[in-house]
């Protein structure tokens, strides 16, 4: 999503070959995340410690998209209040609906030049919903921030083991 109206970024290095990485992102649990276990259990969420964050929890959110070996990318699309979702797949309604009262959301976990990161973007399709959308958003940044920030770690420190163990 190249437009956004809101977005959360969080990075941090991490050593390690690319296959490492992200063979870490696919297998880090909530067990080993323990703040973004606890914070993400307050939405009542399944965060059952044996369950995956990346691949089990968060592609639960929105439909994963196809990527290069380097990222994980899911896409989801809301729409809150009395408004109809419109047909299609969520990735056909995240690319190219443009109906009122929808809400866009892309989240990925990347890892390049010795970063990991993850990113958030999320796109009203008009005005009123972004105005609807941004109390939520400011009232949940900081503990999303935590939650990533949590989970960035668990990772990092899953695939640095898996570095040391070759």
């Amino acid at each position: 999503m190249p437009d956004w109206h809101f977005r959360e970024v969080h990075r941090v290095p991490v050593k390690g070959p690319t296959a490492d990485v992200m063979r870490a992102v696919h297998a880090t649990t909530w067990r080993e995340a323990p703040l973004a276990r606890a914070l993400v259990a307050l939405t009542r969420a399944d965060v059952s410690a044996g369950r995956r964050i990346v691949p089990d929890y968060l592609s639960t959110m929105g439909e994963v998209v196809p990527c290069p070996e380097d990222e994980f990318l899911f896409v989801g699309a809301q729409s809150p209040g009395d408004t109809p979702r419109p047909p299609g797949t969520v990735l056909e309604i995240v690319t190219g609906c443009q109906e009122p009262g929808i809400l866009k959301v892309a989240m990925n976990v990347r890892y390049a030049r010795g970063v990991l990161s993850t990113e958030t973007r999320i796109l009203a399709t008009d005005e009123r919903t972004r105005r609807a959308f941004a109390p939520y958003w400011y009232l949940i940044r900081a503990g999303s921030g935590l939650t990533r920030r949590s989970m960035l770690a668990a990772i990092r420190r899953r695939a640095q083991r898996e570095t040391r163990s070759r």
